[in-house]
Formats: C-alpha cells, structure tokens, sequence
C-alpha cells in the first residue's frame, strides 16, 4: 500500500490496457492466426474470464443478473475420424446464426457464441 509522504502522494502508474504485457494465458486471440492452438484457446478462454468477470461485476454493483448460457458435456469418439466433426458443427452454427442474428434488431445486444473442445482429463469416466 503506498501512503503520502510529506507533500509528495505516490499514484501508481499503468500502461495502456494494450501495451501490458501478457504471457499465453492473458494474450489477445485477435492475435493469433493458428485457432487451432492451445495458446489461440488459453487466449479465447481468458477473454471470456476477463469479459464475463468485469459484467458480473457491473452487475452486481446494479443489483442485476448477468445472463449466460453455458453447455458442458463428454462426447467420446470411436476414431480419429470421428472426431471430424468440425464441417458439421460450423454448419450448424451458421444455420442458428442465418435464423436468429438481426444486425438492425432496434434494442438488439450481440452475443459472443464460443464453443470449444478439447481432450478430457484422464479421471473422466466414459
């Protein structure tokens, strides 16, 4: 804690939100052109700690909820080949995205949509 000595008050000083420096975990995604990196997904996951932490927040202050959606689940693929599902899952996305996005919706609110997967720990059981 920094206390004022005589007539100096020490203030702290901070870099511009874009020039702190950050490891892997708190990097920008926006940063990465390989989105199938572990870093690229450390990075997507700490934006969304960052962002939803700092709305909770606000939230709270306004004694108002913040409303997410979250889905958790295990799927166990049979093969390598299996696991193919990316063409499948971005189509679906783009279906959802064609029937609900309105870009001119008066009082509309965009929504970051982040789905991720990776390989699950050792200790889940199938």
């Amino acid at each position: 804690m920094m206390r004022k000595v005589g007539a100096i008050s020490p203030r702290p000083f901070l870099l511009p939100h874009s020039r702190r420096r950050r490891g892997a975990i708190g990097a920008d995604p926006a940063r990465s052109n390989d989105r199938l990196s572990a870093s690229y997904f450390i990075a997507l996951a700490a934006r969304i700690v960052r962002d939803v932490g700092n709305r909770w927040r606000t939230a709270r202050q306004e004694d108002k909820r913040l409303t997410t959606l979250s889905i958790d689940t295990t799927i166990r693929f049979a093969s390598p080949a299996k696991r193919a599902v990316t063409a499948d899952l971005a189509e679906a996305i783009a279906a959802l995205t064609a029937r609900y996005h309105d870009e001119g919706a008066p009082g509309g609110r965009p929504h970051w949509l982040v789905i991720a997967s990776y390989p699950a720990p050792d200790e889940i059981k199938p």
